[in-house]
Parts: C-alpha cells; structure tokens; sequence
C-alpha cells in the first residue's frame, strides 16, 4: 500500500515548487529584455538552464539511490530558491546567466527525485495514479502560478523571480522537517560511485531507448512555445505578461483536471504507450493552432490543447519507465530527466533563430517533429511485438 501521508507532503512540496516555476513563467523573456537580451540571447538562457540539467540529473538520481531520496529532494529545493533569488536581485545579463546555471544544477535534483519517491511508495497498479497525482500537483501549481506572476509583474519583473525563490526555499524547510524518507534498500556501492554520471548515449542500447526517445522530442519542440510564446504575444496582439499569465492560468486548470480525475483511470483502462500517443497527437494539434489563432481567446484554447498533450506524457512516461527498469529507479528517472533536458538545451537553439526569420515557424515545425514521435513510437512497438517469441 502506498504511503498517503508521505504522498500528501511531496503533492504539497510539489505544487509549492511548481507554483514557484508558474510564477516566473511569463516574466523569464521580459526580465531579460529589460537587460537588452536578444530573441537569440533569452533562448540561451533556457539553454544554459536545462544545459546543467542534463548534465546533473543523472548525478543525481544515482545519488538518490545510495544516500537517500529525502536529503537530494532537500538540497535540490534550496539550491533552485537561492538561484530565483539571484535571478530576481541581478542587475546585469551575466549574472542573470549564472543564476539560472546554478537553478539548473540544483533544481535537476529535486524532479526526478519526486518521481522516484512516488515509484518507492506505490505498486505497480498504483503506480500510474500516483505519477498522475504528482503530476496534477505541477498542473494545480501552474493554475495559480502565472497568475501570480503577471499580477506581479506590475511590481517589476525582477519581484516574481523573488518571490518564487523564497517559495522554494520555504518548501525546502517544510520538507525538512516533514518528509520522510522512501528509500528502504539503498543500491549497492561501489567505490567512486557516489560521483559517476550514467552517460545518457549509454540508453541507446536500452530497451527503454522510445521511451527516454519521447522524454526528449517533448521539451525539444515545446521550447519552441516556452522560448517564443511571450514574443509571440507581444509581437502579433500587444500583449504581455499579465494576459499571458491568465491563458496560463486556463490552461493549467484544465491540466489539473485531466491530470487529478482522469489520468489515472486511462493509464489503467488504455495502458502507458496509448496514453502517450494521444498526448503527442494532442500536443502537435495545439502547436498548429498556436500560430493561427485570431486573438485571446483563440490563443487560449491553442494553448490548453497544446497544454494538455505535454502534460499528460511527463508522469505517463515515467509510470512506464519505472515499471520496465530493472536497476535503481532514480537512476532511470535521472537518465530520462536527463534526455528531457536534451531536448530543452537544443529547442531554445533551433527556436530562437528560426522565430527571428519566420514568427510561424518553430511552432509548425515543433508540431511535425511531435508527430514523427508519435510515428516512431507506433512503428517501434510494433517491431517488438512482432519479435515478440509466441506463447
């Protein structure tokens, strides 16, 4: 049986760290652009952030396996608090850059230690409801968080990054004093383990290669929306953080939704690998519609349906992954968080500079790249069942 009390404090710790993350959302492109940042310099610093992600995640989630889950959880919340503080206090663009290297090297801890903590404390049958509930912790974050965040901006963009940091940082104390720890059997050491990164081009001779495939192809196209999204706005409606934190705000409630009362019952009755091929249909649907959108309503509902399909395949992905790893479940979680943040370093590359040619561009292509996944996906599955020997 699952540990509910320990599962309400990480749905809690959860929801506090992504309110954080909602919160500066809509203001991460307009803090920089009070800095003189260009459309290919803000892109950069989704990079440099994710960047440091990929590079530690794994660390991380094999740290997690040997000393703990709670210790890594701790010290991945406190870190990314000190960053936003950073951010928020910088005055100049370097210092904006090295704040989000350091939130990206600590706050690669605190994720992918989450989902592992779920995968310690559920069965199997419990497990994609679990992974769904943690997920509609991120979505209700979001609900409330770029709200937040565009009503503060009215204060400065500099005081969302602040507030978001001292959120963090008080998550980091309550689960300090309340959380337990989940890891009952630490992994074996070995020596020089406790530094070793698992090297991410090492899955590729994994059976879990599609699955860390899809970690990477959704961030890869959704930076396209994360990165260009507010100049999109900005650029096609006059419009700016507030407005956006209200579509995020629209959207994050129906991601809630979807995530707390429905996903879990369609992990059980549809399996893993189906929800995931809806989440990439729906995903590149909202990415076409994003761009033709005629005003704020329209841009809202291109928006949630994009919304919706990325969501959904985060928990979904790993529920799969953690039922079919054999090692340590951190480290898998590490290694897909790994491939996720892949995606987020070369996204912000391809969508910064194509945005600058064509504003249309990265979201159809985004939308094309989500759709080979899905193809991919499909085509490998059944690869494998036809390999598959016979009863």
């Amino acid at each position: 049986m699952p540990d509910r009390r320990a599962l309400l404090i990480l749905f809690s710790a959860l929801f506090l760290v992504m309110l954080g993350v909602g919160i500066i959302i809509p203001n991460i492109a307009y803090r920089a652009a009070e800095l003189h940042a260009t459309s290919i310099e803000i892109a950069l610093l989704f990079t440099l952030y994710s960047l440091m992600q990929f590079l530690f995640a794994p660390l991380w989630g094999r740290l997690s396996d040997r000393v703990g889950r709670r210790p890594v959880l701790i010290a991945g919340l406190f870190g990314g608090g000190l960053g936003l503080l950073l951010f928020g206090a910088g005055g100049q663009l370097l210092t904006l850059y090295l704040a989000r290297g350091f939130s990206g090297l600590m706050s690669s801890a605190a994720l992918p230690t989450a989902m592992a903590y779920v995968a310690d404390v559920t069965d199997e049958k419990r497990r994609g409801h679990g992974m769904g509930a943690m997920g509609a912790a991120m979505g209700l974050g979001f609900i409330f968080g770029p709200g937040i965040g565009g009503a503060l901006a009215q204060f400065g963009h500099a005081v969302p990054f602040l507030v978001a940091g001292a959120l963090m940082i008080a998550t980091g104390i309550a689960a300090t004093i309340l959380l337990p720890e989940s890891l009952q059997k630490p992994a074996p050491r070995s020596e020089g383990a406790w530094f070793h990164l698992p090297a991410p081009w090492k899955a590729l001779d994994s059976p879990l290669l599609r699955f860390y495939g899809v970690a990477f192809t959704v961030p890869f196209a959704m930076a396209a929306l994360e990165t260009t999204f507010p100049l999109l706005l900005r650029d096609r409606l006059g419009m700016g953080a507030r407005e956006m934190g209200w579509m995020f705000l629209f959207m994050g409630t129906a991601v809630f939704l979807v995530q707390g009362f429905v996903l879990g019952r369609v992990i059980n009755a549809a399996g893993e690998e189906r929800v995931l091929r809806a989440g990439l249909l729906i995903n590149a649907a909202g990415f076409l519609l994003v761009p033709h959108a005629a005003g704020a309503a329209g841009m809202t509902a291109a928006l949630t349906l994009s919304g919706v399909g990325n969501q959904v395949m985060r928990p979904t992905n790993a529920s799969l992954l953690t039922k079919r790893n054999l090692g340590g479940q951190g480290e898998a979680i590490g290694v897909m968080d790994s491939f996720d943040s892949l995606g987020r370093i070369l996204g912000p590359m391809l969508a910064g500079p194509v945005y600058a040619w064509a504003p249309r561009a990265p979201y159809l292509i985004s939308a094309s790249i989500l759709l080979a996944c899905l193809l991919t996906l499909v085509l490998t599955a059944s690869r494998a069942e036809r390999r598959r020997p016979a009863a």
